[in-house]
């Protein structure tokens, strides 16, 4: 291989070391510089060159892999911590919104079970309704019936008047043939037809009045009663407007939430293909599983507030329909109030009505004896005197006597007749009373059975009513207890599948932690194999050692209380979850270190990575040196020709002094480097201190 392409193939080697160290030729790494002028036996004493620039720059080198070994396992050892505590905190949010799931179930099926017994509620209430239409229409047909009664009784009244009147007229003709003969009695038959036509007017009056009061209450009960029932149910058209307009409200909002976690929903699976993408950094990993566990914490506050105002709007609806309960009861005690007053007023008009024709009565019997009495003595002294007549005259004519006794016959028959007449007309009268005062009694009970009817009526109605509120408030709750159930049941698929999806996820991630672990901890062990075999030939190097642990004490005082710092910040983030603004910012600051730690991490990494390079670069060389030893006892050759089978390099590239300087570069810019790396370590712990401020 020519000289060329061995110093092509160094420096391609040196440019994957750090900082731009395997840019310079291999000819200023240390080596003796060579002089044309110069003889091969001065030069030769050069060769090889001393071990302790070897051990000088080696060294450094070392120095600084342990320094930045120790912050990486630090580092490490920090973020499986965190790792740990994150995946904590995501089962106790999972078992959380398990446990809300759980009690939103039992809700559901309480308010189930509530609407199951409000419709065997109103399944009973309706049967009770059917009983009562069917009373109501057995009511209807008595009421039928006796109002039919009632016609034919007046029907009857009215015929049986109408004799009664014929009757008189026909008496009235009789008594005016006689009147000439009975003139006494002429003057007491009309007194007493005056006096009866007068009683029958007043009969007729009162039985009026009493079909005018009769009627005339029901009329102003149903003036009432329709002028009453349109407050009422204008204001339950109001209360169901209301009710309407607030179950509207109440879906609206459900409609908006189903859209904010549709949102959500879709917001996650982007989030989950991000992770997909980004699987191959664990740093970035632990940043989403972060915000799953905030959105989390957020679906589950959301969760909280939908079932507080849930249970609101429950109570709230119970409260109303207490409110409509009591409403309901104060309208039935007025009513009851109301219709007891008017029942009183009825019952003391029944009382002055039953007075009034007692008195008539009594008038009636009394005006009867009187008739009797003076039919009887006005009977006597005309007899008297045709008997005086008759005396007088019996003398004159026989003749006459007798024409007046076949007349006298003959008066006493219609006599008879009239007093057979009287005790019939009497015994009329007598039934008319009783047949008035069970009518009267009937009219009574049939007064008291429509009234109460009314009332059932009235009751049944509001009954109606009421069932169709109840119905129709039960349609709605049954329509919006199966869209709440659909709803419920797409939420719970969808939480399925995010719990499925989120446990998929995490056995991924634990897999990917353990892979990553295991390669951890195989780097681990080949890195702790290199330096046990770098620790044989760095015992010189105790006393510089000595320093590197005082600074690596610095290094872990300072990352002690970096730790430190992060408990507490991490005791304040747990301590200040329900405070979601102040949570932020602690948040951030946290990312912040985080997203910093990685950062040094990665550099760290590559640090060690091209110290490894060196290490490698510099094992390499430690070996052609050995073997240039051993070749020098075995063989007497020229130093310069092994060497320059060793390492074949043209001679203009390659000089002694070249490779000292090139040592002596190595290491000021290993001394560079070293404090750039300190100064880079103390910049981030002045920007922690300033965020924890």
């Amino acid at each position: 291989m020519p000289p060329e392409g061995g110093l092509a193939g160094l420096r391609g080697r040196g440019r994957r070391g750090p900082s731009g160290l395997g840019r310079r030729p291999y000819s200023d790494l240390g080596a003796p510089s060579h002089r044309p002028g110069e003889d091969s036996a001065l030069r030769l004493p050069a060769w090889p060159p001393p071990l302790e620039t070897f051990e000088q720059v080696y060294q450094p080198l070392q120095r600084e892999h342990e320094k930045y070994q120790e912050p990486v396992q630090q580092s490490e050892k920090i973020l499986s911590e965190s790792h740990s505590e994150d995946l904590e905190k995501a089962k106790i949010s999972q078992t959380c919104l398990e446990r809300n799931a759980k009690q939103v179930a039992e809700r559901l099926g309480m308010a189930q079970e509530e609407i199951q017994r409000l419709t065997d509620e109103l399944k009973r209430k309706e049967k009770e309704q059917s009983k009562l239409d069917s009373a109501l229409e057995k009511a209807q047909l008595e009421i039928k019936k006796l109002k039919e009664n009632l016609t034919k009784l007046q029907e009857n009244d009215s015929v049986d008047l109408q004799k009664a009147k014929e009757h008189n007229q026909r008496l009235d003709e009789e008594i005016l043939a006689l009147r000439n003969r009975v003139r006494s009695l002429d003057s007491e038959k009309k007194m007493l037809g005056e006096v009866v036509e007068k009683l029958k007017g007043e009969i007729h009056e009162s039985q009026e009045n009493k079909q005018l009061g009769n009627h005339s209450p029901g009329k102003t009960v149903d003036t009432k009663q329709r002028e009453q029932p349109p407050s009422s149910e204008e204001k339950l058209k109001y209360q169901q407007q209301e009710d309407v307009q607030k179950l509207r409200q109440n879906l609206h909002r459900l409609q908006v939430l189903c859209c904010s976690a549709e949102k959500e929903l879709q917001y996650e699976r982007g989030k989950n293909l991000d992770l997909k993408q980004h699987n191959s950094l664990l740093q970035e990993e632990n940043i989403k599983i972060k915000v799953e566990l905030k959105q989390a914490q957020q679906k589950f506050l959301d969760s909280t507030k939908m079932c507080s105002s849930l249970t609101a709007e429950w109570k709230h609806c119970q409260q109303k329909i207490r409110e409509l309960e009591l409403e309901v009861q104060a309208q039935s005690i007025k009513s009851q109030n109301n219709l007891q007053e008017k029942l009183d007023q009825e019952k003391s008009k029944v009382a002055d009505a039953e007075a009034k024709i007692l008195d008539l009565q009594q008038k009636l019997e009394q005006a009867h004896k009187v008739c009797l009495s003076d039919t009887c003595a006005l009977g006597k002294k005309q007899l008297e005197e045709r008997i005086k007549e008759a005396l007088e005259n019996e003398a004159k004519t026989k003749q006459q006597y007798q024409e007046e006794q076949q007349n006298r016959k003959l008066l006493d028959q219609n006599v008879n007749e009239l007093q057979k007449q009287v005790s019939i007309l009497q015994d009329k009268g007598n039934q008319l009373e009783i047949t008035t005062s069970q009518q009267q009694s009937r009219i009574q009970e049939q007064e008291a059975q429509l009234k109460q009817l009314e009332d059932e009526k009235r009751k049944s109605d509001e009954h109606l009513k009421s069932n169709q509120e109840l119905s129709e408030k039960l349609s709605g709750l049954q329509q919006e207890k199966e869209v709440l159930r659909e709803k419920y049941g797409q939420l719970l698929k969808q939480f399925d599948v995010h719990v499925r999806n989120y446990n998929e996820k995490h056995q991924h991630h634990k897999a990917k932690l353990r892979r990553v672990k295991d390669r951890l901890v195989h780097e681990v062990e080949l890195r702790d194999k290199k330096i046990e075999k770098l620790e044989h030939e760095i015992r010189i190097l105790h006393q510089e050692k000595e320093k590197d642990k005082a600074f690596r004490d610095q290094v872990i005082a300072q990352n002690d209380i970096l730790l430190l710092e992060k408990r507490k910040l991490l005791e304040q983030f747990l301590d200040q979850e329900q405070l979601t603004h102040s949570n932020k910012c602690v948040i951030s600051s946290v990312e912040n270190r985080v997203f910093l730690l990685d950062q040094e991490n990665k550099q760290l990494r590559e640090i060690s990575l091209r110290l490894t390079q060196h290490v490698g670069f510099l094992k390499r060389i430690i070996k052609s040196m050995q073997i240039y030893e051993e070749k020098e006892t075995i063989n007497d050759v020229p130093e310069l020709e092994v060497w320059s089978k060793i390492l074949p390099l043209s001679s203009s590239s390659f000089s002694g002094r070249g490779l000292v300087q090139s040592v002596r570069n190595l290491q000021e810019l290993e001394e560079r480097k070293s404090e750039e790396a300190i100064a880079n370590l103390e910049v981030p712990q002045v920007s922690l201190g300033f965020t924890e401020f």
